[in-house]
């Protein structure tokens, strides 16, 4: 394994479009070990008495309801681009084959959008079935008029392939599928990587399905294997919400930074324990937070527990340009296949991030942890100004930004 260093990494990886592919992290380094936060009793805003506080049961109704505009920027970001907006009812519209297996895709194509909403605004956001919505009923949100609903494209030609997401690409596949028995399908970049699977005979949409760390949106099947997919758009940020993975973690450097004086946390509001009754602030950070990751923590945020070795990765912000379709033969023209470590695009490399979202409550309330693209952390030009922190907790100088 090839190995470069952190800071190393930073200068090189500004440009997220001409990078060249490299090591996705520093060679493995025995971690040393984390030592214990010296509580100093700061003047305000102790992270330990906030953590003190921290149970389960916390009420979020003192927020204030989502709007129109953020729920559309969510679904934006997870892949969806085609909506017809009616008031406050966004429908997503996608393509949904016919045939036997349309009320199947429409039902999972429901489940897609629900968890997607639900990462972001997470108990504010359930699903309904009344009818007055949809036949097949949409998402709804507390203390917000804003609701969510799917629409079918309908039917599209063979050669008419403007898929904007995965789900419009599983559908697409599926439709090849109906219509011809199979489906011979190639995913290839300039570079010249490539994943193939001849000969499918199913496109199961399997993003709901993240038990076990899996990543893939969808797997194809044929009757000699399976080839699972995660697929990014070019402008994708974040490679997965990391509340769990890095959470306790998270919450051990903003100790240790906060000790050391290099982040500030400001009470910006409250939310009320229901068990005690307690007042527990929400806090804003004066910074975001990016993160060095151990070469295993980033194996794990990228490909997950089922992508590597037997499938992948594609990244493209999908128009009509990148699909190709002869008979029974699906081409998709990618800006990067990944199948392992060496084929990731630096601009794509994976940092820990800890900002600011007053949603969310770990690693504190207020703040979240995301495995995010190295672009993403530090920014196009690698000026971003953030607080840089190494794989063991160390703050450590942006050699791109010169003072």
């Amino acid at each position: 394994m090839r190995h470069f260093e952190f800071t190393r990494t930073l200068v090189e990886a500004v440009d997220p479009v001409a990078a060249p592919v490299v090591d996705p992290v520093a060679a493995p380094v025995a971690a040393a070990p984390i030592p214990e936060p010296v509580v100093k009793k700061p003047k305000s805003n102790p992270i330990a008495r906030v953590l003190a506080k921290l149970t389960k049961g916390v009420d979020k109704t003192e927020t204030k309801g989502v709007t129109k505009p953020q729920v559309e920027a969510v679904l934006r970001a997870g892949g969806y681009e085609d909506f017809k907006i009616n008031g406050n009812k966004i429908g997503v519209v996608v393509q949904i084959p016919d045939g036997a297996k349309k009320n199947e895709f429409r039902i999972a194509i429901m489940k897609e959008v629900i968890a997607l909403l639900k990462a972001e605004f997470d108990e504010a956001v359930q699903y309904s079935n009344d009818p007055g919505l949809s036949s097949l009923g949409g998402a709804v949100f507390d203390n917000s008029p804003v609701c969510v609903v799917i629409k079918d494209s309908g039917k599209q030609g063979e050669q008419s392939a403007g898929m904007s997401n995965e789900l419009e690409l599983a559908s697409t596949i599926q439709s090849v599928i109906e219509k011809y028995g199979t489906a011979n399908v190639t995913f290839k970049d300039k570079r010249g990587k490539k994943m193939t699977i001849k000969d499918a005979t199913e496109a199961e949409m399997t993003g709901k399905e993240t038990s076990g760390g899996r990543k893939a949106d969808i797997v194809l099947r044929s009757a000699r294997g399976v080839l699972p997919i995660s697929i990014k758009e070019l402008s994708a940020d974040f490679w997965e919400s990391s509340d769990t993975a890095f959470g306790a973690r998270a919450k051990e450097i903003l100790q240790k930074l906060q000790d050391e004086g290099h982040i500030k946390l400001t009470p910006i509001a409250e939310r009320t324990n229901k068990r005690t009754g307690e007042k527990i602030p929400v806090y804003k950070l004066n910074k975001e937070i990016v993160m060095e990751p151990t070469v295993q923590e980033a194996m794990n945020a990228i490909f997950g527990s089922d992508l590597n070795p037997k499938g992948g990765i594609v990244i493209q912000d999908f128009g009509p340009e990148h699909f190709t379709q002869k008979g029974n033969n699906v081409e998709v023209e990618c800006h990067a296949v990944i199948t392992n470590k060496d084929e990731i695009p630096e601009s794509h490399l994976m940092v820990w991030q800890i900002r600011n979202d007053s949603t969310r409550m770990n690693p504190l309330p207020g703040l979240r942890t995301l495995a995010a693209t190295l672009t993403r952390g530090i920014g196009k030009k690698g000026t971003k100004d953030v607080i840089l922190v190494d794989q063991h907790g160390n703050v450590v100088k942006n050699p791109n930004i010169r003072s």
